[in-house]
């Protein structure tokens, strides 16, 4: 027994230290839609809406990232040999000044990607479990309207699909007047510790 874990840790680290993070596709689908109760509209002038906001539902967004295929392996094969941990960053683009958006997803959400790894089977997994782990404890996030100041809203080991992502905006009397159209922009970052 000993002779086996000596020979998979060696394994292990050779191949880490062999290894490379691998070009993927992140995909986010759905649009988030605001909700808010007559009872939590600002009822006077000039007042910001401190309590609630506007809220999306719990999978308005839903965000999943898989290794890209290669020759004649496809993505559940390449991301089962290859484990890495994924950081997801978030901000805006163009979004009106003043303007308070907010993000938050929770602990464990989404599906591992493949479901079953031999990953998980490995006595000493060198980074941890497949678990997702949201930024502030799943707590919403202020998004910043910078992309040089994207902050991170989750994190993940391996391949992960239907990550759900939910929205709020703060209403603001500073918040122009009038409609506008900005972008949500979502970036992954790979890492081999």
């Amino acid at each position: 027994m000993k002779k086996l874990l000596t020979l998979s840790l060696i394994l292990l680290i050779s191949s880490s230290v062999l290894s490379q993070i691998l070009p993927g596709t992140l995909d986010v689908t759905g649009m988030p839609t605001f909700i808010q109760s007559f009872d939590e509209v600002v009822k006077e002038a000039g007042l910001d809406d401190t309590t609630v906001g506007f809220e999306s539902e719990f999978d308005a967004n839903l965000v999943g990232f898989v290794l890209n295929p290669q020759l004649l392996l496809g993505s559940d094969l390449v991301c089962e040999a290859n484990v890495f941990r994924y950081s997801v960053f978030i901000h805006t683009q163009n979004a009106p000044a003043n303007f308070i958006l907010e993000a938050r997803t929770s602990l464990n959400s989404g599906q591992r990607f493949p479901q079953v790894s031999t990953y998980d089977n490995l006595p000493l997994q060198p980074l941890g479990p497949r678990d997702l782990t949201p930024e502030n404890g799943g707590n919403y996030i202020p998004v910043p309207n910078d992309g040089s100041q994207a902050i991170k809203i989750f994190e993940f080991i391996g391949c992960r699909t239907d990550i759900p992502v939910q929205f709020r905006i703060k209403g603001s009397a500073l918040v122009p007047a009038g409609n506008s159209n900005f972008q949500i922009v979502y970036t992954v970052v790979g890492s081999l510790m």
